[in-house]
């Protein structure tokens, strides 16, 4: 099969610096490209006198069906393009839109190859979507669910670069790209956006990133560009069935990304009864109940709906003092220059209270710091029983949900607890 005439049709998008419309120009096959030039008047999309289109050696070559193509456009200080490279075969017919640099998408399907082809999930689902009230639109548990279970594996419909908004100043131009990428799906998955997001006023859909798509870090190889790049913030992914997930304060759900299979996996943290809300938390909820409303309203653009934060004011105050509790414990047992009285009961106490207050997604952390207290006193087999929970937990939460560093030191202790750095270090 001839990948590379798959995107000999070049569809260039843009809008001028100016107050022109955004102009959507068409698509071109031709056998040299080198001289392509768009618009002259258009310093987004043009190049300047002299220079050569490299936009044909940035075809992805492999694992796209034949209606596959790729649409582009220039960053503000035309140093890079961003593109749409679409595949409405994709995970058996919904189809996939990845907005990126072409370096990146080479690199993302050449690393995905065979899976692109084959992708797609079988079994009965274990939720079903439906409206539930106070937040609208979630997702709901159709069986019992027992904790560490996979509740689903799902590949985005869409997935784009975090740079894109850095990169292009103009929302509007980013906004059409997007759009553009949606209309290349299939009819299907394109109702499924709309139900996600809706209409702008202009009808363009507009894409609240922050909301129903989940940040993804990292890379498929070490290859991938930007990996070691401390300030790129990674790709972002719109699914179409667990993007309908709502935010709790107290989840009972945790996503991870596998750059394998190019999908997220949603995780049980706890046991989830039959018709129970599957929820997660979009952001750090080891706050205050004061604290996370600010956050919400003012980052995320909504007034949290869940139980924790409509409880009473009784209700709400002993949350509040258990949060500050957790903080202040954490604070003295982390600090190693900080000998305390108790530590191994103050850990324990600490344990109790993330159970309390339902943190199940940060349960790696407190079994952690229970296992290294114990350690520190020289009971190791204490030590190694909340070793074997923080690792379990902390698998559960996976990778972004920053109880990585925990897994590893807790991984060590159980390697030999005798040699691991906190080996007696409370009483030494």
């Amino acid at each position: 099969m001839d990948y590379a005439r798959f995107f000999c049709a070049l569809l260039l998008i843009g809008r001028a610096l100016s107050s022109r419309p955004f102009t959507v120009y068409p698509p071109f096959c031709e056998k040299d490209r080198r001289g392509l030039v768009a618009d002259n008047d258009d310093g987004r999309l043009c190049l300047a006198p002299g220079q050569h289109a490299v936009i044909h050696n940035h075809t992805v070559q492999r694992n796209f069906s034949s209606e596959g193509q790729s649409s582009c456009i220039w960053s503000d200080n035309h140093e890079r393009q961003y593109c749409v490279f679409v595949d409405p075969r994709f995970d058996r017919g919904k189809g996939i839109a990845v907005i990126t640099t072409p370096s990146r998408a080479l690199h993302l399907f050449n690393s995905n190859g065979s899976m692109l082809d084959r992708f797609g999930s079988s079994h009965e689902p274990l939720f079903t979507t439906r409206l539930t009230g106070i937040k609208g639109r979630g997702i709901f548990a159709t069986r019992h669910i027992a904790a560490g279970d996979l509740i689903a594996q799902e590949p985005p419909i869409l997935f784009l670069d975090n740079k894109l908004v850095e990169d292009i100043s103009s929302r509007e131009a980013r906004d059409g790209l997007q759009a553009l990428a949606i209309s290349k799906l299939p009819r299907t998955t394109r109702e499924t956006v709309r139900g996600l997001y809706g209409e702008g006023p202009t009808g363009n859909r507009t894409l609240q990133l922050l909301i129903n798509s989940y940040g993804v870090s990292g890379g498929p190889a070490k290859s991938w560009p930007g990996v070691d790049d401390e300030s790129d913030s990674g790709m972002y992914a719109v699914h179409a069935s667990i993007s309908k997930i709502n935010h709790d304060c107290r989840s009972n759900a945790a996503p991870q990304w596998d750059w394998n299979l190019l999908a997220h996996k949603l995780y049980a943290l706890r046991d989830i009864a039959v018709d129970e809300e599957i929820t997660i938390s979009y952001f750090d909820t080891i706050h205050t109940h004061q604290e996370r409303q600010e956050y919400i309203r003012e980052n995320l653009g909504f007034e949290c709906a869940c139980k924790y934060c409509r409880a009473g004011s009784d209700f709400i105050q002993l949350s509040d003092d258990r949060i500050r509790e957790i903080l202040l414990l954490e604070s003295y047992l982390e600090s190693r220059e900080i000998a305390p009285a108790e530590p191994a009961a103050m850990a324990e106490l600490l344990v109790s209270l993330y159970r309390q207050e339902g943190l199940d997604n940060y349960m790696s952390k407190a079994y952690a710091l229970a296992a290294r207290e114990w350690n520190g006193l020289g009971h190791e087999f204490q030590a190694r029983s909340w070793a074997y929970e923080s690792v379990k937990a902390g698998l559960t939460a996976g990778s972004g949900s920053g109880m990585e560093d925990y897994v590893e030191d807790m991984d060590a202790l159980l390697d030999g607890a005798r040699r691991h750095w906190s080996w007696k270090y409370r009483i030494d």
